[in-house]
């Protein structure tokens, strides 16, 4: 008999601090700059849930002084653990606890050391070369891992060949706007994400794909159903707050009221991201694969109950043809099913 008491298996996003060595113009954890989180408040909120995976974003992990206790735990716990950074944390830890990550992404945005270092305002590209030699010395899968935006879209077949060349993936996020910045200059428009959509599939080979949209328009059997954020996997913001996505921007839970998961599950914010605008229910076959697309994207249009607005069909245009090459290589990658991304490999 099914114990109801027992809770789900989910993914989990952790930013144990919002403290960064850079400051980067298209971050969206700015208004968390001045936040970490405890080991203890950490542990309490883990302890009896059914965790499967942990990335530990946001900012830079090393920069709180208790994440190797974080790391340690986790791992005595057998959960699957990976870590997002610009390379200063990869710099910094020891090698025994970066073996203890499933997997490691390395944030490049650009293919060359200029591009890299003026955008970042920083020394980020050495940062990032060291991190690639660290890990292959000490053995541990990596991606570089890019947001994509209208400046550097069409850098995309040159980190594809990067990354053929050094023998890792390239994982993509489709930058969102976020509050509390001026970045909206940095989204992509229509024209420009299927643009950016054919560059990946004419120059790499799909690992995984789960933007709902893509999955639906392409027709590429989806890990997970519509969009992950929420559904199988939360985000917990150094702050303390745990929203279905890292990118939403506030929310009224919290790691310390110790709420079950089946109550987070309903809470608005969550209920918000699983609702599908009643446009898809009324005129789109393929709403079971895409639930409206990135729930985030949306939202922080304002735009929640209408489709992404990189939808063909909302927007009364041809579905792009676009040929479909996979990657055979088996990949166990732990941002592969809990959040809108994509992973590919070079040709």
């Amino acid at each position: 008999m099914l114990n109801k008491n027992v809770e789900p298996p989910i993914s989990i996003g952790i930013g144990t601090t919002g403290k960064c060595n850079l400051n980067c113009p298209h971050c969206y954890s700015n208004s968390v700059r001045n936040y970490s989180l405890s080991f203890e408040r950490i542990k309490r909120f883990l302890d009896g849930k059914n965790v499967t995976s942990i990335n530990y974003g946001t900012g830079e992990n090393y920069l709180n002084s208790e994440f190797v206790k974080v790391v340690n735990y986790c791992h005595d716990r057998g959960i699957k653990q990976s870590l997002t950074s610009n390379g200063y944390s990869i710099k910094h830890l020891q090698d025994d606890i970066i073996q203890k990550f499933n997997d490691i992404d390395i944030s490049l945005d650009f293919s060359n050391e200029k591009l890299q270092n003026e955008f970042r305002n920083g020394e980020s590209w050495s940062l990032a070369q060291e991190s690639i030699e660290k890990c292959v010395r000490v053995g541990v899968e990596y991606s570089i891992v890019t947001a994509v935006m209208s400046i550097n879209f069409m850098e995309i077949p040159m980190l594809l060949e990067m990354v053929k060349n050094i023998r890792c993936n390239l994982r993509l996020n489709i930058f969102k706007r976020v509050p509390y910045s001026n970045n909206k200059i940095f989204e992509l428009n229509y024209e420009e994400f299927w643009k950016a959509i054919k560059l990946l599939f004419l120059n790499g080979k799909l690992i995984s794909c789960s933007e709902p949209i893509v999955n639906a328009m392409l027709d590429i059997p989806p890990i997970v159903k519509k969009s992950p954020c929420g559904i199988k996997s939360i985000r917990i913001h150094p702050d303390g707050k745990i929203v279905p996505c890292v990118y939403w921007p506030d929310s009224s839970l919290c790691i310390d009221k110790m709420e079950p998961l089946n109550s987070i599950f309903k809470s608005e914010p969550f209920q918000l991201v699983s609702e599908i605008p009643p446009y898809c229910l009324k005129n789109c076959e393929l709403v079971d694969i895409c639930g409206g697309g990135c729930a985030s994207r949306r939202y922080l249009s304002d735009n929640i109950y209408e489709p992404d607005m990189y939808c063909p069909v909302y927007k009364d245009k041809p579905i792009p043809n676009i040929e479909i090459t996979y990657d055979t290589n088996e990949k166990d990658l732990v941002h592969s099913s809990y959040l809108c991304t994509l992973i590919f490999s070079g040709k």
